[in-house]
């Protein structure tokens, strides 16, 4: 696991699915404001027989998130058996840009 920037995050991220650093800085921005994360964990799902097969995953962790903690094994961002995904890096709330 990989301790990110925003720029790592965001260019990893909107290089990969559809979105935009300016649209994935507001969408973390609120989660910031309302969630109080301590961070957030960019997963990617490694199920080579799944749709979604590298995909990739932002989600918040922190005591007011469902993931107080950072996930030691393979989470399931969507609860489905295919989409079983693999933590690949890791942004603290302090690193998003204002």
């Amino acid at each position: 696991m990989t301790n990110l920037t925003w720029e790592e995050l965001s260019s990893r991220y909107c290089g990969r699915q559809d979105s935009t650093p300016e649209k994935l800085h507001s969408t973390l921005l609120m989660q910031a404001l309302r969630y109080e994360p301590i961070g957030w964990m960019l997963l990617e799902c490694q199920m080579m027989d799944s749709s979604l097969c590298g995909s990739l995953t932002i989600l918040p962790f922190g005591p007011n998130n469902t993931w107080k903690q950072i996930p030691t094994g393979p989470v399931s961002p969507r609860g489905l058996a295919s989409d079983m995904s693999t933590i690949v890096g890791v942004m603290l709330a302090d690193k998003l840009p204002a």
